[in-house]
């Protein structure tokens, strides 16, 4: 008799679930729901900052202290947040956020002074960040395992989008009920349904890992100083002016030095906070490159055509309208993105996206006084698909590099993903408004030297201006004087019309110059594997021989 055992078999794999349909409507409704709360959480203040100033009794720029303190947390929260779900697991990490900013939101609701609200607002973009995480892990997991995944990550993230043009829908009318208060309200009240939508539509638990290391403490806070005071700089520089305020050149210069030792501190250790290396790759600086590009040129969209109707004196309950398409085209925009999927050719979404933004830049290029916002319909809608298709092909194209290095990079690239839209964001809000600034005043200097009060047209104008007061002013002098008043308001608005036209044109260009770099770049690379190829196959028959 053998003492030999018959190898035993090895159980087969339990079959994986059926895909439930239901269940997958439930988490695609939930991940909505959290991509509209983080939308309207950021947007909603950062939107309305006129009406927000007169609640706390600030200047405006004061409270754009606001919208600093929120990015300032926001940015690097994301790399912190993104370890803590690794280790210790979605479910916990959503029991813990959510509340969180339930409770940061409900805070909101009693800060009636500028300082408490500045707290607050800091703390909520802390809590905040993980929203961005959840939404688009929610929508993946409202599709069934496969390639099918990429379109949850897709939609995920255009559920993220839809908070900034729907914030400036409902604002008016939550401004008018309760000021300040009205727009926290909506903040509260979502949070209260992520709360309850969480709980009721539990997300699927994920594998956990050990993600901190020692050290982690001093690196992270270099990290975040640095990100923060950098944000101070990009949202306070155009306001105070950037060489006219030594404290700015200060936070800059803290940021450098704050970057330089998280640098050299990190870059010796064995398992960083971000993986340096791999971020300076080809792929990742190319990566990184066309982010940076293609933010700093969508910021036409706010800084540009909403502040074009500002200051021809439009509010944001005018333009709903606006705001409608501009929702509609970020929706088409990842929906025709989605048509991609099966070819993988996600670099012809980025060549589309500029050649709309290039087209509706030049559209809005040609803006006069009289421009209104129906005028701006088909151009907004471009910009917006554009947006939207850019932000899916740079999805699609990071997420299938870090799939093929064996996913070991994907907390590097979630933090620079999330981190580096916003802060692109914020550099091209910064230049394109530095910009106007610089054109604005120019133009009104050049209107002036060609206004002569002995000018017949000077003399016809002021007298037209004037007659407008003559039923209510029977004084020749206050007439005269109220008319210079008003012509002076005139060049200011043309200056201003000027000076948006050469935004727009410059953002045509910095398009146009950057859709000639990648297409040489793709040339250069096409072309260079045409030459490896002849050499390969010339090899091939010695190799077999």
């Amino acid at each position: 008799m053998s003492d030999e055992r018959e190898p035993v078999a090895a159980p087969a794999p339990a079959p994986a679930a059926p895909y439930d349909l239901r269940e997958g409507l439930a988490f695609a409704a939930v991940s909505v729901l959290l991509g509209i709360t983080q939308g309207l959480g950021v947007n909603l203040v950062n939107s309305n900052l006129t009406g927000v100033q007169g609640a706390l009794g600030a200047t405006p720029t004061e409270a754009s202290w606001l919208t600093t303190a929120y990015y300032a947390t926001n940015i690097s929260a994301s790399l912190l947040l993104t370890k803590v779900r690794y280790q210790y697991g979605l479910r916990k990490f959503a029991d813990i956020v959510i509340p969180l900013y339930l409770l940061l939101a409900v805070a909101h609701l009693f800060t009636q002074h500028l300082g408490s609200a500045l707290l607050v607002r800091a703390a909520l973009g802390l809590a905040a960040a993980p929203l961005s995480s959840l939404t688009v892990l929610y929508m993946v997991q409202a599709f069934p395992a496969g390639p099918k995944i990429f379109i949850g990550a897709v939609l995920g993230f255009a559920a993220l989008q839809l908070g900034a043009p729907l914030s400036r829908v409902i604002s008016e009318d939550l401004l008018q009920i309760g000021q300040w208060q009205g727009l926290n309200v909506v903040d509260a009240a979502l949070a209260i349904l992520c709360v309850a939508a969480i709980n009721v539509v539990r997300i699927k638990p994920m594998p956990t890992q050990q993600m901190f290391a020692k050290g982690d403490a001093l690196v992270f806070t270099l990290y975040a100083t640095s990100l923060a005071l950098l944000c101070v700089v990009l949202t306070q520089g155009r306001l105070h002016w950037w060489t006219d305020t030594p404290w700015l050149g200060l936070c800059l210069a803290g940021s450098a030095l704050c970057f330089g030792l998280y640098v050299a501190i990190e870059l010796p250790r064995e398992k960083q906070l971000l993986d340096l290396r791999w971020l300076v790759s080809p792929f990742m600086l190319r990566f990184m490159g066309a982010t940076l590009l293609f933010r700093i040129i969508l910021s036409e969209q706010t800084t540009g055509a909403v502040g074009l109707m500002n200051t021809l004196g439009f509010t944001n309950d005018q333009m709903h309208p606006l705001f409608l398409w501009v929702t509609a085209g970020t929706v088409g925009g990842f929906l025709l993105a989605l048509l991609a999927l099966p070819s993988k050719r996600f670099g012809v979404l980025g060549d589309i996206a500029l050649v709309l933004i290039i087209i509706a830049a030049w559209m809005d290029s040609q803006s006069t006084v009289l421009t209104r916002p129906h005028d701006l319909y088909l151009s907004q809608t471009l910009l917006a698909t554009a947006s939207a298709m850019f932000l899916a092909s740079a999805l699609l194209q990071g997420f299938g590099e870090v799939i093929a290095g064996g996913m070991k990079n994907i907390v590097s690239f979630i933090a620079v993903f999330s981190g580096g839209q916003a802060l692109a964001g914020l550099i091209g809000q910064a230049w394109l408004a530095t910009l106007l600034q610089d054109r604005q005043r120019l133009h009104y200097e050049r209107l002036l030297e060609h206004m002569q009060l002995s000018d017949p047209q000077v003399v016809q104008r002021l007298a037209q201006l004037g007659g407008a007061y003559a039923s209510t002013l029977n004084d020749t002098a206050a007439r005269s004087t109220q008319a210079l008043g008003l012509l002076a308001q005139q060049v200011t608005q043309q200056s201003y019309v000027l000076a948006y036209n050469d935004l727009f044109r410059a953002v045509a260009l910095v398009s146009t110059l950057g859709f000639l770099v990648f297409a040489g770049a793709k040339t250069h690379r096409w072309h260079r594997a045409r030459r490896a190829v002849p050499a390969h196959a010339s090899t091939a028959p010695a190799a077999s021989s």
